[in-house]
């Protein structure tokens, strides 16, 4: 196993694992007398961070189909860790902040979802370039 396997794998288990750990609180919050709504950034919180550790696990197949150096394709594994945790890391925010709408509100944590996106868009690039070359 190599250093981008290892990353991605590890990446993904710590995601999928904070994603895991926000579903106590949904829960204690909906055992509340008269049920209440789970808060929405609470809800995308938990199931972006889920689903982006299970794509994290999916990019080792990518990384390993791919024909770029170890350097571009390691390069590419930290992007995508990265990506995860500034989207995790803005969906906890505007969560704990009482966000409803980060759009409607303009929410400070705009940044942090561009720079997620950003990273995440380079990294699959980089692994859609060495997984073609390697075709």
């Amino acid at each position: 196993m190599n250093a981008t396997d290892k990353v991605l794998i590890i990446g993904g288990l710590l995601t999928l694992t904070y994603g895991t750990l926000l579903g106590y609180p949904m829960t204690m919050l909906r055992m509340k007398e008269g049920n209440p709504p789970t808060p929405r950034y609470l809800t995308v919180a938990h199931v972006g961070a889920v689903l982006q550790g299970v794509v994290l696990f999916g990019l080792v197949f990518a990384a390993n189909l791919s024909d770029l150096s170890s350097g571009w394709n390691l390069t590419a594994a930290w992007l995508a860790v990265v990506s995860g945790i500034f989207i995790a890391a803005k969906d906890t925010i505007n969560w704990l902040t009482g966000i409803k709408d980060e759009f409607a509100e303009k929410a400070r944590t705009a940044p942090l979802g561009l720079a997620g996106a950003v990273t995440l868009t380079v990294a699959l690039a980089i692994f859609i370039i060495g997984d073609l070359a390697a075709l």
